[in-house]
């Protein structure tokens, strides 16, 4: 059922009708204008845009793949108060410089570590979500961990992509999902300039229906914002990817987090939890607004696993 939801996406799908004052604007989140920001410079020459705020240890929150960091507005105003949080704009995303190159994960990867070392101070909590786990496990297989302190993944499976030879336990604990020929019509729809058609398809699968319109809307928004063509590249690298063998070698306390309604099956979550050692597991109910955005729609939940997470041995 769950791999259903990727069939035929773009091709008979409209785009939702527009809410008032939602906009890829941060005056129209709690993000605004005078939400602090920085920028720093990649060694690739790549200015990245973050929001800096709050006091305390550095936690630093990494977007999914097509998102911003205006959509942790929730997040930085809640846990500010006890964190000095750093939400960062990957490369293309949000306010960023959108170059004609470096969407792997890697380099993504790369960027992470240059926020670490020349903004919070070399060491960080680090919180991901959906693909930002992508760039959390291979900045762990690049850098083992350093300048880590604790590493928080929401809501993304290990080998996305269907092989026909797994068997279905291996399919729910992998969160195999997506047959390769999805794959590649979603890459090559967005290399077309398709987006308008597939963007809403897939934000479609990952909210509840009880979403508050204007936060569905906001998604929806924030999403629309990276040119389709760089989306598409970003999308092979975040899916076509295989980050098993990481787990067993995290070696820093980690939280997993999954929605029970998300179309990443939560067993693929779980079973990512227990091959990460001393890893915890935090399930959000399909009534408890646990869908792959659960922390947008249930933010005061959201915000007291992850502070207690960090705060508690």
């Amino acid at each position: 059922m769950v791999a259903g939801a990727w069939n035929g996406l773009g091709d008979d799908l409209q785009r939702p009708p527009p809410v008032d004052g939602c906009i890829a604007d941060r005056s129209k989140s709690n993000l605004t204008k005078e939400t602090p920001l920085g920028t720093i410079t990649t060694n690739d020459g790549v200015n990245l845009s973050f929001v800096d705020t709050g006091s305390g240890p550095p936690l630093v929150l990494v977007h999914g793949w097509n998102q911003t960091a205006a959509l942790f507005d929730r997040q930085v105003e809640s846990l500010s108060e006890s964190f000095r949080v750093l939400a960062l704009d990957l490369r293309g995303h949000g306010d960023s410089d959108a170059p004609d190159y470096g969407y792997r994960m890697s380099r993504h990867a790369m960027d992470l570590r240059t926020l670490i070392l020349e903004v919070a101070g070399g060491q960080a909590h680090v919180l991901g979500h959906s693909m930002g786990c992508c760039v959390l496990w291979s900045y762990f297989d690049l850098f083992v961990g350093e300048g880590i302190d604790r590493a928080i993944f929401v809501d993304m499976a290990t080998h996305p992509v269907l092989n026909p030879a797994f068997s279905d336990e291996q399919v729910a604990d992998f969160g195999a999902i997506m047959p390769a020929s999805d794959l590649f019509g979603i890459i090559n729809g967005l290399s077309d300039g398709a987006e308008a058609q597939i963007i809403p398809g897939l934000i479609e699968h990952m909210v509840t229906e009880s979403i508050d319109p204007a936060d569905k809307a906001r998604i929806l928004a924030e999403n629309e914002r990276m040119p389709g063509p760089l989306s598409a590249r970003e999308f092979f690298s975040d899916i076509l990817a295989d980050w098993r063998d990481v787990l067993p070698r995290i070696n820093r306390p980690s939280l997993y987090i999954a929605g029970e309604a998300s179309f990443v099956p939560m067993t693929a979550t779980k079973w990512a939890s227990e091959q990460t050692p001393g890893a915890r597991f935090e399930l959000f109910g399909g009534d408890e607004g646990g869908n792959h955005f659960m922390f947008v729609e249930n933010p005061n939940r959201f915000n007291r696993v992850v502070t207690d997470f960090l705060t508690n041995p």
